[in-house]
C-alpha cells in the first residue's frame, strides 16, 4: 500500500505550474509582468496626459447650468391667510477666458514638459535595472545547474578516484592513508552536489521574483545573453550623457527651471474675459435673455513677502539641480569607466582560466595513466587530480562573472528591453 504522503506529493506535482524559458522569451515576460517595469511605464502615460492637461488654461472654459426652484413668498394675501406658491425655471451660459496670467500657465506647461521627460528618464533607468536583475538571476541560475552537472562529475571521478586506490591499497602498492583521503573527498562530493541542489533551488527563487512567477512553479530555463567582446574604444563623456541617470538630472534641472521661471508670475497683472447670457421665468423652457459682459484687470501690490521669498527659494533650487546634474554627469564617466574595465578583466579572466582547463584536462589524463602504471607518486597525481577539479569550478565562476559584468555595463550605458 502506497503512503498517503507519496500521494499527496504527486497531487502537489500535478497542481504546479511548469514554466520552460528561453532567454528572449523572459525578456519578453519581462516587460510584460515585472511589476516594477510596469508601474514605471505606467507613470510615464500619467505624465504624458498631465503634459496634455497643462494647455487646458489657454482654451476658453465653459459652463451651462439650469435650476428650478419651487417656494412661497410673505405676499399681502399670505398675509392674509392664502397661500401663495410660485415655480421659477432658469437657465445660464457662461465663458471665461485667462488672457494674460503673468506668464504662469506658460511655464506650467514648460514644467509638465520636464516633468513628463523625467519620467521617461525614470522608466528608462527602471528598465536598465530590471533588466540588469534578470540578467544576473539568470547568470545565477545557470551557474547553479553547472555546478551541479560538474559536482555530479566530480563525484563519479571521485568515486572511480577511490575505487582504483581501494584496488591499489588491497595490491599492497598504496598506502591507508591514500585510501582515507579519497575516501574524504568522495564525501565531499557528495556534500558538493547536495549544496548545488539548494543552490539552484535559491537562484531560482530570485529568478521567479524578477518574472513575477509564482514560487511554487516548476521553472525550466535554457539559454543565455550573447557574451559580448567589450568596446575598444569608448568616448565616455558622450556615453554618459545618454545615460538614464544624467537624463533624469537634466529633467530635474528643467523642472527646477521651469518653477524658478514660474515664480516670477506674481509679480506681473492677471487679466481675464468672461461672458455669461441668463433665462429665467414661470415656464419651461424660460424666455427671455439677459446677459453679461467682464473684463478684469488685477494687479499683486502686496503679498506680505511671500513671493520674493518664493522666487528666491526657488532660484536657490535651480541652482542646486544645475550642481546636480554636473555631478552626475562626472560620476556616470567614473561609472562607466569602472564597468568598462571590470568588464574587459572579466573576459580576459575567462579566456585564460578556460585555457588553463584545457591544460590541466590534458595533464589530468596523462597523469591518470602514469599512477596506474606505477610511474607517478599518489601525491603528485593528486595535485594534479585537484588542480582540474579547481579549473573546472573556475571556468564557471569566470563564466558567471563575465556575464554578470557585461550586465552591469549595459545596465550603466542604459541598455533597456
Amino acid at each position: 500500500m502506497r503512503s498517503p504522503l507519496v500521494f499527496l506529493l504527486f497531487v502537489a506535482g500535478l497542481s504546479a505550474d511548469s514554466v520552460r524559458l528561453e532567454f528572449s522569451e523572459s525578456v519578453q515576460r519581462l516587460v510584460v509582468q515585472n511589476r516594477d517595469f510596469v508601474a514605471a511605464k505606467q507613470n510615464i502615460e500619467t505624465a504624458r496626459l498631465n503634459y496634455r492637461a497643462a494647455y487646458a488654461n489657454f482654451f476658453p472654459q465653459v459652463t451651462a447650468g439650469m435650476n428650478y426652484t419651487q417656494g412661497n413668498s410673505a405676499t399681502t394675501a399670505q398675509l392674509a391667510g392664502q397661500s401663495s406658491t410660485y415655480e421659477l425655471y432658469s437657465a445660464s451660459l457662461g465663458v471665461s477666458q485667462n488672457i494674460f496670467s503673468g506668464l504662469a500657465d506658460y511655464y506650467s506647461i514648460k514644467r509638465a514638459r520636464a516633468n513628463a521627460e523625467l519620467s521617461e528618464a525614470t522608466f528608462a533607468l527602471t528598465a536598465a535595472r530590471t533588466l540588469y536583475e534578470l540578467k544576473a538571476a539568470w547568470a545565477l541560475q545557470n551557474l547553479a545547474s553547472r555546478q551541479h552537472t560538474l559536482a555530479l562529475e566530480t563525484q563519479r571521478r571521485r568515486r572511480d578516484n577511490l575505487r582504483m586506490i581501494e584496488l591499489r591499497f588491497n595490491s599492497g602498492s598504496e598506502n591507508k592513508g591514500s585510501v582515507l583521503l579519497a575516501t574524504s573527498y568522495r564525501a565531499q562530493a557528495d556534500r558538493d552536489v547536495n549544496q548545488s541542489l539548494r543552490q539552484r533551488a535559491q537562484s531560482a527563487t530570485e529568478l521567479k521574483r524578477v518574472l513575477n512567477l509564482a514560487q511554487d512553479t516548476e521553472l525550466e530555463i535554457s539559454g543565455s545573453p550573447e557574451v559580448k567582446e567589450p568596446p575598444q574604444e569608448v568616448q565616455l563623456g558622450e556615453l554618459a550623457k545618454k545615460t538614464p541617470e544624467y537624463r533624469q538630472a537634466v529633467a530635474q534641472e528643467l523642472s527646477a527651471e521651469a518653477t524658478a521661471d514660474q515664480s516670477i508670475s506674481p509679480f506681473f497683472p492677471t487679466l481675464n474675459a468672461s461672458g455669461s447670457m441668463f433665462r429665467q421665468g414661470a415656464t419651461f423652457f424660460p424666455q427671455g435673455d439677459r446677459w453679461s459682459v467682464t473684463v478684469g484687470v488685477s494687479y499683486p501690490i502686496f503679498s506680505g513677502g511671500k513671493d520674493y521669498y518664493a522666487m528666491k527659494a526657488n532660484n536657490s533650487a535651480l541652482e542646486a539641480a544645475r550642481r546636480n546634474r554636473e555631478s552626475v554627469e562626472t560620476l556616470r564617466v567614473s561609472r562607466l569607466q569602472q564597468a568598462l574595465q571590470t568588464y574587459r578583466a572579466a573576459i580576459e579572466n575567462a579566456k585564460v582560466s578556460q585555457a588553463l582547463l584545457e591544460a590541466s584536462t590534458v595533464r589530468a589524463q596523462i597523469a591518470r595513466v602514469k599512477y596506474n602504471n606505477g610511474l607517478l607518486s599518489f601525491d603528485q597525481w593528486d595535485i594534479i587530480e585537484n588542480e582540474l577539479i579547481n579549473r573546472q569550478k573556475d571556468v564557471l565562476q569566470t563564466r558567471y562573472d563575465t556575464e554578470i559584468a557585461q550586465a552591469a555595463w549595459e545596465q550603466q550605458t542604459g541598455e533597456v528591453p
